[in-house]
């Protein structure tokens, strides 16, 4: 955008600075998710998690504290990701069970607060993931001697037959005939602790790599999941062990402190694996008092001093509080496990619990470790957690998402050049962790059936994830100027994507590329021809890399000059005299319920507020083929960005106040398309509200594109340049920008 443009359908103006700089933390007290009842069962639980290690809590109607224990990368042999335990606690006296009963989520130190009280007797109890280290704290005081019974409360005690709708929780190998199996756990002895583990002794990775004809990859890669271990163990200085599975305290106390430590590991022996967690349980039990915890709420001031954007309303009919506490408990559920050794679960992140009648498919009866769609990844779902993390400012947690792609592209270049014999890389839509097709989708029976074309039509030629995860690597880079992490991780994936492109695909009498065969994302399959993502994704992406000279050596720069003069341009078309964008050429029949044609919108920015071309795309936004907004959907970031102030907060609110009958912890968004709790629900709603917010483009930034005028807020975001903008906004007062860096074009716009 021109410095020079003026808006003609906004006022703009340039905001003058006020000398004084906000410093310190909001108040996210009010927010905070309170209970003065108990829980019928898991799905009342409450998430807490440390990055890597989850936990879901909650009190039942007898009074017995439970929590289910998770990981973000504890998978099964058979690729499911399973739950690491759940734990029992019980106590007596049991006050837990009487009227006055609090259970309280405090956001501020990352912490859950449970408390009762019967006549004159009282317990407190504090419920903590160490954000430092792989260690459930259950902590609590009592003015009584009370006695506390724990029981690991395994559930896979032997080898099981998955049958019927429970085998979807392992989508992606289920669709043979062969038996599919949910192996047992493993009890462990230890002095004066509990503890398990489950043992991969076998893989399916091998059998992945030979149905898509790829077998050789195993001189390369590493089977991820042959050998690998994940379990607890759980201790403390009041218990004694009185059972394999149960711990009870030495004698009735006033004050107690339980610790679940949890490990993944892949030791040579049963005997070395039992001796690395057992030392781990020994740090919490020696530790000075309070220093874990110091450190621990440490961590999580600085998460939250980071960002925020806390909203409120002159009018009661306005629902802002909810708004907020929406978006805040959604980048809290990111925090619980964006620092893990795998990307962030869109199908119920590390907090599934056992199913109930409420989640749809008519199915009941399974476990925790159940959900819809399984363990694997697929990348449309995934990213919409992550374009959240670039104004909040969470930058690290992208990293996990970022690195799974990075340390699965020597299977990709292989693959690659194994089925069409050429350079470069691609990754299907749906995959492993370790980067192979799933073969629910590639297909069991690949006789005479060609390289890399799967069965899945719905797949067969959504390759474009790679093009959107470059897109997002630049801004990552943009916003952090990480260029060390940039150069080590992001170049190398980013050449292999754009080789892919330039390599696999002919040109037309013109030289340009033509991209066919191919499909636009899942909606349209059949004889498509250059699809509007990969299209406006290769034109994004190009701009990026010639725009960043010095990241790139320079025959890469000079391929990149010569690729971007053949990419065609975006496909258009004329509808009521006026041109809108399309989904791509020879599209066909719809058979999904995507709008890829705005992708070129959001995630690829080309079109937007301020930007050449916005009326055609405001003409293509109203005209969508399919309008919706909850679960995956980009319709509300689409209309934040586009400026379109009342849709994007109708979409927004109506997200944001959704209530579901599944669950009573407010966030525990779905299933909708997915699974409980749907991590894109959230994940749009945030990304939507930050755009209605701030957009960028550049060293420009724009301030309130689509805000409400009747929606005060007190913010902090992360704009490119690692650096933040605060201020403040009210109906009476106006806008008032408290900090924000001297290097920047700065507009408001307040319609």
């Amino acid at each position: 955008m021109s410095r020079h443009r003026s808006l003609k359908w906004c006022m703009a103006i340039m905001v003058l600075l006020n000398a004084t700089v906000v410093c310190g933390q909001v108040s996210l007290a009010p927010y905070n998710v309170q209970w003065t009842s108990q829980s019928i069962n898991s799905s009342g639980s409450m998430p807490m998690g440390n990055g890597d290690i989850g936990a879901n809590i909650w009190v039942d109607q007898e009074g017995i504290l439970q929590f289910y224990i998770s990981k973000t990368d504890s998978h099964s042999e058979i690729g499911r990701l399973l739950k690491i335990g759940k734990i029992a606690m019980r106590f007596s006296p049991n006050i837990l069970a009487e009227k006055e009963f609090i259970q309280t989520l405090d956001l501020e130190k990352g912490m859950i607060r449970i408390s009762g009280k019967k006549e004159e007797k009282t317990i407190e109890i504090n419920c903590w993931v160490d954000a430092n280290n792989p260690v459930i704290h259950v902590e609590g005081n009592a003015n009584f001697p009370l006695s506390i019974d724990v029981i690991n409360q395994l559930w896979r005690k032997e080898q099981r037959l998955l049958t019927g709708n429970e085998r979807h929780s392992g989508y992606g190998v289920t669709f043979r005939d062969e038996p599919f199996l949910s192996e047992k756990d493993t009890v462990l002895q230890f002095n004066n602790a509990i503890g398990w583990c489950h043992e991969n002794k076998s893989s399916i990775w091998q059998m992945t790599l030979d149905n898509q004809n790829i077998s050789a990859f195993n001189a390369i890669g590493k089977d991820p999941l042959l050998g690998q271990r994940f379990g607890a163990i759980v201790g403390g200085k009041e218990f004694k062990k009185t059972s394999a599975i149960q711990l009870s305290t030495i004698a009735p106390t006033k004050h107690f402190a339980m610790y679940a430590v949890v490990q993944k590991s892949n030791n040579p022996s049963i005997q070395n694996w039992k001796q690395a967690i057992e030392k781990k349980l020994e740090n919490p039990m020696k530790s000075a008092p309070g220093i874990d915890l110091n450190n621990h709420v440490s961590w999580w001031k600085a998460f939250w001093n980071r960002h925020y954007i806390i909203i409120s309303s002159d009018s009661a009919k306005e629902k802002t509080f909810e708004i907020t506490q929406a978006y805040t408990l959604q980048r809290y559920m990111n925090a619980c496990a964006g620092r893990g050794g795998l990307p962030i679960k869109f199908n119920g992140s590390i907090f599934t619990v056992d199913l109930n009648e409420n989640m749809g498919s008519g199915k009941k009866g399974f476990d925790a470790d159940y959900r819809e769609w399984g363990g694997n990844f697929w990348f449309q779902n995934t990213r919409l957690i992550y374009w959240t993390m670039l104004h909040a400012g969470d930058h690290e947690m992208m990293k996990p998402f970022f690195d799974m792609y990075s340390n699965a592209l020597a299977l990709a270049k292989f693959r690659t050049k194994k089925y069409f014999n050429h350079e470069g890389a691609y990754f299907p839509e749906t995959m492993t962790p370790w980067g192979s097709y799933l073969i629910d989708n590639y297909g069991w029976n690949r006789k005479n059936k060609p390289d890399g074309v799967s069965d899945n039509l719905y797949i067969r030629y959504y390759w474009q994830g790679g093009l959107e995860l470059c897109a997002m690597m630049f801004d990552y880079l943009e916003f952090t100027k990480d260029s060390a992490y940039f150069k080590s991780k992001a170049v190398p994936f980013i050449k292999e994507i754009i080789a892919f492109y330039d390599k696999h695909y002919a040109r037309d009498e013109k030289g340009k590329l033509l991209i066919t065969p191919a499909q636009s994302l899942e909606t349209y399959q059949e004889g498509v021809t250059n699809p509007a993502p990969e299209i406006g994704g290769l034109h994004w992406c190009l701009d990026q890399i010639l725009n960043k000279p010095g990241l790139f050596e320079s025959g890469f720069l000079n391929l990149s000059k010569r690729f971007k003069k053949e990419i065609p341009s975006m496909p258009i078309s004329d509808s009521l005299g006026q041109k809108i964008l399309l989904s791509g050429e020879n599209l066909g029949k719809r058979l999904n319920i995507e709008n890829p044609e705005l992708y070129a919108v959001f995630p690829y920015r080309i079109f937007g507020v301020g930007k050449p071309g916005l009326p055609m795309a405001l003409h293509t936004f109203a005209l969508r083929g399919y309008k919706s907004w909850q679960g995956w959907h980009q319709d509300a970031i689409q209309a934040a960005l586009l400026g379109l102030t009342a849709e994007a907060k109708k979409m927004v609110t109506s997200n944001f106040t959704a209530k579901q009958n599944s669950s009573r912890f407010p966030a525990f968004w779905g299933p909708n398309y997915d699974w409980v709790p749907d991590q894109d629900h959230g994940s749009v709603s945030s990304r939507a509200l930050q755009n209605m917010l701030v957009q960028t483009n550049g060293d420009e930034v724009l301030l309130f594109p689509a805000w409400p005028k009747e929606w005060n807020v007190q913010f902090k975001v992360n704009i490119p340049g690692n650096t933040t903008i605060e201020g403040t906004y009210t109906q009476a007062a106006g806008v008032r920008i408290t900090k924000k860096p001297e290097n920047i074009y700065l507009q408001t716009f307040i319609k």
